[in-house]
């Protein structure tokens, strides 16, 4: 590569989640050529947050909502979002500062890389749980909890978005029983007192979840009561899981540093150890996982990568 005109773009963002969109409108208001590549939904994770109850100047709001908003500024700076998964990023040639982004809809060049592809759901680790996965066992709260109307879900899980989905789960199932392996509950008190206080939803605690069953459809699950050392059958009819996240990283080649947990190795300045590559969000190291550090680090991570390229 020769001069800076042979770049497609000043900046490319991988993903377009909180993280992602806040970095593409950071870069349209420096009048930054910047590009976001979305793989599934634009918005990422929002699209399925039905409530938002920690981001600072907004105490009531939902994950669309946001996600229109983001949206919204980023169409008024400029900026642009293709649908296409990136297979790979390379340095476009040897001793460029540039980068080559490999997607399904093309090749293209970058003087710099934001990585913000967030974060995947932990899955089940229970025998048969995947062949169940679409078929009673689910991951996305407001995407099928609709689907169980009048009907008993499970919940495995119990942090603060876990409770949050099982009092969003209440306005479809007649019950939701929150299943825990600890003797209480992992979110704090406030939410513990909100489901305690909650007429359809049922706590376990001290209770292992040891297998799935049922014919075509999940009809049953296989416990395990600690306290009293038994084991017996809950008849549900969906189960929804919250265990955490996992960084989506995998799609990255293996020069890029990562942690022991696979989140991207980044300075202070969310820089990796190759010059001009980024990464922000859920998917970077020591993440608070929050929609409000997610939005800061887009930010943030648009300063820096303007700091690189004025070098």
């Amino acid at each position: 590569m020769g001069s800076d005109d042979e770049y497609d773009y000043d900046l490319l963002v991988v993903g377009s989640g909180p993280a992602g969109l806040a970095a593409g409108i950071a870069a349209g208001r420096r009048g930054f050529e910047a590009v976001l590549f979305e793989r599934e939904s634009v918005g990422g994770e929002l699209v399925n947050r039905h409530t938002i109850e920690n981001l600072p100047g907004h105490p009531e709001t939902t994950g669309p909502e946001l996600r229109s908003t983001l949206v919204d500024q980023l169409g008024e700076v400029g900026g642009q979002v293709r649908l296409a998964a990136v297979d790979d990023v390379r340095r476009a040639d040897e001793g460029s500062r540039g980068f080559a982004v490999d997607t399904t809809e093309g090749t293209y060049d970058a003087r710099t890389v934001v990585v913000a592809t967030g974060s995947r759901p932990i899955r089940l680790d229970v025998p048969d749980a995947e062949a169940y996965r679409g078929r009673g066992v689910f991951y996305c709260a407001m995407c099928d909890g609709p689907l169980y109307a009048g009907e008993t879900v499970a919940v495995s899980g119990s942090d603060e978005w876990a409770l949050a989905d099982a009092r969003y789960l209440t306005e479809h199932a007649d019950r939701v029983v929150v299943v825990e392996e600890g003797s209480q509950l992992a979110a704090g008190e406030a939410f513990r007192e909100r489901i305690a206080e909650h007429p359809d939803v049922e706590v376990r605690t001290d209770t292992e979840i040891r297998g799935v069953d049922g014919e075509d459809v999940l009809e049953r699950l296989e416990l395990f009561d600690r306290t009293e050392d038994a084991e017996y059958v809950e008849a549900v009819d969906g189960l929804y899981v919250q265990h955490g996240v996992e960084p989506a990283a995998s799609f990255l080649p293996e020069w890029v540093p990562r942690t022991d947990c696979g989140a991207i190795a980044v300075d202070q300045s969310l820089e990796t150890a190759e010059p001009g590559l980024f990464a922000a969000g859920d998917v970077r190291q020591s993440s608070p996982r929050t929609i409000a550090t997610s939005l800061a680090d887009g930010v943030t991570v648009c300063r820096s990568a303007a700091r690189y390229l004025e070098k």
